[in-house]
């Protein structure tokens, strides 16, 4: 081995973690920037008495909220690198009334371990459960991989929402770059929460490049998917009404399902219920 490789590859080791913790700072500025421009002072329980000439919060007043100095927020949200306590994230995720994944998220892009979850989240009743084992096959299905990229799609998936189909391999890009994106009648809903969901995603690879690369073509390709995400919404995997013209039967609804096969490997089930399959009074029928 020639002398010097060690230190080398030491080098390249330490040059490749800085780059990924810069890329960490500046999406946590990101994030909290977007957050304060999403709430109003009457939001948080402030009075203002004067017209501003912005909307959503100072960071003056955030830093008030959360009890911590106005310069010291400030350098959080210019991205520089201070250590920031637990403690701290909780009250700056209470200041800016962050929900739970939102909360999960800043701790990931703060690199802390991510939190306990608060409260149990909200998961459908077991009964959906079966009812997905049992009708699963009768709807659309596929299976995506963790940059959610089609690894494959059931013959009804294929006819209804034409995935896996004509190079269509991927699920976002079907939905924002692809003309077959055009079957969801709800697509502006649906499109704002798959965005927030791959958005929550990639915090779990913050040092995978491939996540940027993903939303830097979904971004060029529509400006749809540019204005999502830049807003920097998060969301879990939770059941969604989908609203799909069909191509036999007109205006069909179901129930996107999703179930996780591999953590590690990031691989996901996606059902699309049938109408009905989620059980009478069902939140989600």
């Amino acid at each position: 081995m020639p002398l010097g490789t060690d230190r080398n590859d030491r080098h390249d080791d330490r040059t490749g973690r800085n780059d990924r913790t810069k890329k960490k700072r500046t999406e946590l500025a990101h994030f909290l920037r977007s957050r304060r421009a999403a709430l109003s002072p009457e939001d948080v329980g402030l009075a203002t008495a004067a017209r501003r000439a912005r909307v959503g919060l100072r960071r003056e007043e955030v830093a008030v909220l959360a009890g911590v100095s106005a310069s010291w927020y400030a350098w959080l949200e210019q991205g520089r690198p201070i250590k920031v306590s637990d403690g701290i994230l909780d009250a700056i995720s209470r200041a800016l009334r962050f929900s739970e994944p939102e909360r999960v998220h800043l701790y990931r892009l703060a690199d802390a371990n991510p939190p306990l979850p608060l409260s149990a989240p909200d998961l459908p009743d077991s009964g959906l459960f079966r009812r997905m084992v049992d009708t699963q096959l009768l709807g659309p299905s596929c299976v995506i991989d963790r940059y959610w990229e089609i690894l494959a799609a059931n013959e009804a998936a294929a006819e209804v929402l034409r995935l896996g189909l004509d190079g269509n391999d991927n699920f976002l890009t079907s939905l924002f770059n692809g003309s077959h994106g055009e079957r969801y009648l709800n697509r502006p809903q649906l499109a704002r929460r798959m965005a927030a969901r791959f958005r929550l995603q990639s915090s779990y690879g913050a040092d995978d490049a491939r996540y940027e690369e993903i939303a830097d073509e979904l971004a060029e390709g529509d400006p749809r998917f540019a204005e999502l995400w830049e807003r920097h919404e998060v969301e879990e995997f939770v059941p969604a009404t989908v609203e799909v013209d069909h191509p036999t039967e007109g205006r069909v609804s179901f129930v996107l399902f999703t179930m996780d096969l591999d953590a590690a490997a990031g691989t996901r089930l996606l059902v699309y219920l049938p109408p009905g399959a989620a059980g009478p009074g069902s939140a989600w029928s």
